[in-house]
C-alpha cells in the first residue's frame, strides 16, 4: 500500500502530543492509536507519519520493534521547538485551512514550508 502524507492527520498527532505528554515522561506511539480512535487509521499509518515527524524535527524519539515485520513504534520524549512552531502556527482551523489551500496550490511542499506559510499569514493577522 502507497503512504501518502496525510496532513490532516500529521497536525491531529501534533495537537495530541501538545495535549497529552507530560514533561519527562516517554510517550508511547501506540498511545496515540488508542486516543485517536475515531480517526481511523492503520499502525502502519501512524509509524509512517510518526517517521516524518522525527524526520523533520518536530519530535525527538526513539524507535523500537518488538518482532521484525511489525510497524515501528516509537518512543517520543520531547516536541522540538520547531514542533512547537508547527502547532502554534496550525492550532486555529482557519489559520490551518488557508495553510492547506496554500500548500496544496503549489503542490508539492515540505513540513517546514507549512510552518513557513502560517507564520506568514500570522504575521498578516497580526498586521506586521
Amino acid at each position: 500500500q502507497k503512504m501518502k502524507r496525510d496532513l490532516d492527520l500529521i497536525r491531529e498527532i501534533m495537537l495530541v502530543l501538545e495535549d497529552k505528554m507530560e514533561y519527562g515522561k516517554n510517550f508511547k506511539s501506540t498511545q496515540l492509536i488508542e486516543i485517536m480512535q475515531d480517526k481511523i487509521f492503520s499502525a502502519e499509518k501512524l509509524a509512517y507519519h510518526v517517521g516524518l515527524l522525527v524526520e523533520n524535527d518536530f519530535i525527538k524519539a526513539k524507535e523500537y520493534k518488538y518482532q521484525s515485520g511489525e510497524p515501528t513504534d516509537y518512543l517520543i520524549n520531547t516536541i522540538t521547538s520547531q514542533g512547537q512552531d508547527f502547532i502554534d502556527t496550525i492550532r486555529q482551523d482557519i489559520t490551518w485551512n488557508k495553510i492547506k489551500e496554500k500548500a496544496s496550490n503549489i503542490g508539492g511542499f515540505t513540513l517546514s514550508l507549512l510552518v513557513d506559510i502560517g507564520k506568514e499569514y500570522l504575521k498578516k493577522q497580526i498586521g506586521i
